[in-house]
């Protein structure tokens, strides 16, 4: 929309040769503006600084940032730069790709997340421009869904763009050495801010991953992990709170544990515990979308039935997951009666029936619960690694022996009793050659042991966490339990409608529980 007042600028000739035609919109540091080439039938778009700036050194910086590192990084995924001036009033000016789209964070507010099938290719897209921006030396800094176009490239919908990079740390020579932050001054935007990017440490490429993985879990639950209305204790919550996996905000969307481990590895807390690269991010989350298209296709080959929606029941299932007469699993009945307990104890809380210490344990077991689904789905992400592992080094590992065993046949050939000299010489060198493959087979051997020994290990660590948390949980829902018992034989008002039709239905679930552990043998 144009603003109401006149722009001076419009008509006017840029470097000679980007006539301004409209204005497109303000932002923070500058204005920008639509122009077309003289002779070259391409529109761009121009973003001045603003004029208030120009006597502020650490905006002019800040924009002479964004230009250079912008130009420096070259990827479908990010927007071009073309030039960088300054006018003869004095304004510094970028002339960059225009681009028609709608940003994320507009997508967001429209639809309040989106599925995960959608928001798997933009991932990817942000996670490879990403994994080049950090080669060619710039960490962006800022990356947020305000930061990310959406727009449409050859029939190709949902094409990725990265905006932005005013507050990008440069790697390079000429501007590590100089700071564009006051001492104790933190740039960016806290929702997505990773902890030593909150606290004023130094930062690599591993904090644009933390932002990655907050704009994962937004994207897919419609809110960032950590939200409050006073930007430090969202700071404070980056340094010090655990957050959930994103499946547990969102149940309905059936969200794979393997990617909520995705997520929460990027938002570890130590730099040192997340991804090393966001190469390494995009290769998970392709992994992800391979198994949700598998899925799709084992859902698409199913016979019809008169509820598609239940085809999915026609497949085998564990005893675990057998069904009642009403089609619960236990999994489901459980997870019925664990609700069940938690809304009638909160009910009776506010009722004054039940003393209010009882809404704190109910605080623990959802802190509880959130951090069982972040063991569980890490559990998930590092099985998975066991195959990575082997599949490795089994390439190598025939690679080696195929070239042991043609060296082998050759070294054959060169002996008799008819040796020259010669040949003598070059079966000296095969065999140097076979024990030079022997000693490295032996030692990518003794690497996957290595690696194999410390998954092993990781993953005990997790899963005797995620046990004592289980553990924990059983032991609240058990206190819980015992009080409402009490509470339904000695309280009169515990016998109200409104609390007797919840026990009633905590005692059906629970009775149609036991039946079908008995029926099962479980």
């Amino acid at each position: 929309m144009k603003p109401s007042n006149n722009e001076p600028l419009i008509g006017k000739t840029i470097a000679g040769r980007f006539r301004i035609i409209d204005f497109v919109g303000r932002g923070g540091m500058g204005t920008v503006y639509l122009a077309e080439h003289e002779t070259l039938p391409r529109r761009f778009a121009i973003k001045i600084l603003k004029s208030e700036y120009l006597t502020n050194e650490l905006f002019v910086e800040r924009f002479r940032r964004e230009a250079i590192a912008s130009s420096r990084v070259v990827h479908p995924n990010v927007v071009y730069i073309t030039d960088f001036g300054r006018l003869p009033e004095g304004n510094f000016y970028i002339v960059m790709e225009f681009l028609e789209g709608m940003g994320l964070d507009k997508l967001l507010e429209t639809q309040g997340r989106i599925p995960l099938t959608r928001a798997l290719p933009i991932l990817i897209q942000l996670a490879d421009a990403l994994d080049h921006t950090h080669k060619m030396g710039v960490i962006h800094r800022d990356l947020k869904a305000e930061n990310v176009l959406l727009v449409e490239e050859r029939n190709r919908v949902d094409v990725v763009k990265i905006l932005d990079f005013g507050i990008a740390r440069l790697m390079v020579p000429d501007c590590t050495n100089s700071r564009i932050t006051a001492q104790g001054q933190v740039f960016g935007t806290p929702e997505y801010m990773s902890p030593e990017q909150a606290s004023d440490k130094s930062m690599d490429g591993r904090s644009d991953i933390y932002s990655l993985g907050v704009l994962a879990f937004e994207l897919v639950t419609g809110q960032p992990p950590f939200l409050n209305e006073n930007p430090a204790d969202i700071l404070h919550a980056h340094l010090s709170q655990m957050p959930p996996p994103p499946s547990a905000l969102v149940p309905d969307s059936h969200i794979p544990r393997v990617f909520d481990g995705v997520v929460l590895r990027c938002l570890a807390k130590k730099p040192s515990e997340r991804y090393a690269t966001a190469g390494e991010v995009r290769a998970d989350l392709q992994k992800v979308q391979t198994v949700m298209l598998n899925l799709a296709s084992q859902l698409a080959q199913l016979p019809e039935t008169p509820h598609r929606e239940h085809a999915v029941e026609i497949l085998p299932r564990p005893p675990e997951a057998a069904t009642d007469e009403r089609g619960m699993s236990l999994i489901e009945m459980r997870t019925a009666v664990h609700e069940t307990l938690l809304e009638l104890t909160l009910r009776l809380v506010e009722a004054g029936i039940l003393d209010i210490s009882y809404s704190r344990v109910i605080d623990e077991i959802i802190h509880n619960e959130n951090e069982i689904s972040s063991f569980q789905a890490t559990i998930a992400l590092r099985e998975q690694e066991f195959e990575q592992i082997r599949s490795e080094f089994a390439r190598q590992e025939s690679a080696l022996r195929y070239s042991i065993l043609d060296l082998t046949q050759e070294i054959k050939q060169h002996s008799g009793p008819t040796t020259t000299l010669e040949r003598m010489a070059r079966k000296n060198e095969l065999t140097n050659q076979v024990d030079s493959l022997k000693s490295r087979l032996g030692a990518i051997q003794v690497e996957k042991r290595e690696k194999i020994i410390r998954l092993n290990r990781e993953l005990e660590q997790y899963r005797h966490l995620n046990e004592d948390r289980e553990i924990k949980s059983a032991s609240f829902y058990s206190t819980i339990l015992e009080a409402l018992h009490q509470v339904r034989a000695q309280d009169p008002r515990a016998s109200q409608l409104k609390f007797g039709m919840m026990f009633e239905k905590l005692d059906r679930i629970r009775n149609n529980m036991e039946a079908l552990r008995q029926h099962t043998g479980n």
